[in-house]
């Protein structure tokens, strides 16, 4: 039997030659829900890119060991590194978006606080939580959407950290109704192989802010005539970009 339903996750340090082995999890999902035996095929990534095709040599509830008869790099990632600063939302807004965005392929999820973000107090009390849950729902996401490559979710920052981003980027684009709108086609003649959106949080950036950030390069972005609610808003931004890259 070979399984194409999904990829399961291998850690790059359990990886040894020509042979890797799943943690007590993956292993569990591969002998209960599955029901593999010896000698099926699977995949499995290890979320820095690599995709193996494996051949099991051993398999119980706890542990698999498998043969790996296949090594490919960079399946389905996008050449279009995309990354997404977001203003922090509820939990389960910011659990969408990161699900979403990661199978749409994200590669960067930047969250920040600003004037109008709803608990001032989010980043100190429940950050490292909270960071936790978001890397493994982006885990979950990039195994089900057959990425190898599990996107990185940066510790909350202050909005003011954001505006240092867009130095690192070909393309930074703002999502605003506010000023005249750049035009995406225009932006993506020359194929940047880079790219940074911003979306403000539930309430929206302020005007000073959205100031802020046109001041340091980027540019205003219009998702059309309707406003739109935050989580909504970031896999609408994330989607239009990628098509515009040929990625959709």
């Amino acid at each position: 039997m070979e399984i194409k339903a999904t990829n399961f996750i291998v850690s790059p340090n359990a990886v040894n030659d020509n042979m890797l082995s799943l943690d007590e999890t993956e292993s569990h999902h591969l002998a209960k829900v599955f029901r593999a035996q010896k000698g099926d095929l699977f995949y499995a990534i290890d979320g820095q890119g690599r995709k193996y095709q494996a051949v099991i040599n051993s398999i119980t509830i706890s542990k698999v060991t498998a043969e790996i008869i296949k090594t490919t790099r960079l399946e389905n990632e996008p050449l279009l590194k995309l990354s997404l600063a977001m203003g922090l939302c509820r939990p389960a807004k910011i659990d969408f978006i990161v699900e979403k965005g990661t199978e749409i392929g994200v590669s960067h999820f930047h969250f920040f606080s600003s004037e109008k973000t709803l608990a001032d107090d989010y980043i100190d009390r429940s950050a490292n939580k909270k960071i936790a849950r978001w890397k493994k729902i982006a885990t979950a996401a990039a195994k089900q959407s057959l990425r190898t490559i599990v996107p990185q979710i940066h510790p909350p920052v202050a909005f003011a950290d954001i505006l240092r981003l867009p130095i690192d980027y070909h393309l930074s684009l703002i999502a605003d109704m506010t000023h005249q709108p750049s035009s995406l086609d225009n932006l993506f003649t020359d194929q940047p192989r880079e790219a940074l959106i911003l979306v403000g949080p539930e309430a929206g950036l302020s005007a000073k802010e959205i100031d802020k950030a046109l001041d340091v390069g980027f540019k205003p972005i219009k998702l059309g005539p309707r406003r739109l609610r935050a989580e909504t808003a970031a896999i609408l931004f994330a989607s239009l970009v990628m098509e515009k890259a040929g990625e959709i």
